[in-house]
């Protein structure tokens, strides 16, 4: 006689909080998921999740994003990682939307205080964006995780970031916004402590794929 397994119960969004930040820490790369196909923003998904990529995100200008994210936290064994989360969340209507969805984490592009007053409001982990050092110091002040330096490479990429961390080494950053695997490590040693890419972690194949996100994932923790 086998005995049914217990029913666990879902994560509160303070130990979702903490398994994301645990993410972010032990496997420090976001899988960004922009494309202008439903059916190709879940193939991406699926290829950042088979590739081990512990932090994905699905961004609002995917067409259908929000059923993307219902449909990907769905197929899921259990909870994460991977996390899934939403990212282009610019106001207040779409974080609410995002997290009805079952988004595990918001991303901002922009400062936006309606959305890390919604983020706080569900206790949830918290990526804002920002590019000047005032955003940034307001982002950080707002209660976000991670602030996101972001677009990076159109204004100086590593270069800038090193300059701008000179006045702010206390602020965690997320570093964005276009560049490839093999220039993690500059970003790296310029200050960020977690990378945002996306088509650019994908190879020809599945076995390119994992390694390429193998080799990201290596970069990033280093």
């Amino acid at each position: 006689m086998t005995t049914a397994s217990p029913i666990r119960a879902p994560l509160s969004r303070r130990d979702l909080r903490s398994g994301v930040a645990q993410s972010v820490a032990s496997a420090p790369l976001f899988g960004v998921v922009r494309t202008e196909s439903t059916d190709e923003a879940f193939r991406q998904a699926r290829a950042f999740r088979e590739g081990g990529v512990e932090l994905i995100e699905i961004t609002f200008t995917v067409p259908g994003a929000l059923e993307v994210v219902r449909s990907l936290v769905a197929e899921r064994a259990g909870e994460g990682p991977p996390w899934l989360g939403m990212g282009t969340v610019t106001n207040a209507d779409r974080a609410r939307q995002a997290l009805a969805a079952g988004a595990e984490f918001l991303i901002t592009p922009n400062v936006a205080p309606e959305v890390a007053e919604v983020a706080r409001e569900a206790g949830v982990f918290l990526v804002i964006g920002a590019l000047t050092p005032s955003e940034i110091v307001t982002a950080a002040g707002l209660g976000a995780d991670l602030v996101k330096a972001y677009p990076l490479p159109p204004v100086g990429g590593a270069a800038y970031l090193a300059t701008i961390r000179q006045p702010l080494p206390d602020i965690p950053i997320l570093a964005a916004g276009g560049f490839g695997p093999g220039e993690i490590p500059a970003y790296r040693d310029a200050g960020a402590v977690a990378f945002g890419l996306g088509a650019q972690l994908l190879g020809s194949d599945a076995d390119s794929t994992r390694l390429r996100i193998a080799d990201a994932i290596k970069a990033a923790r280093s």
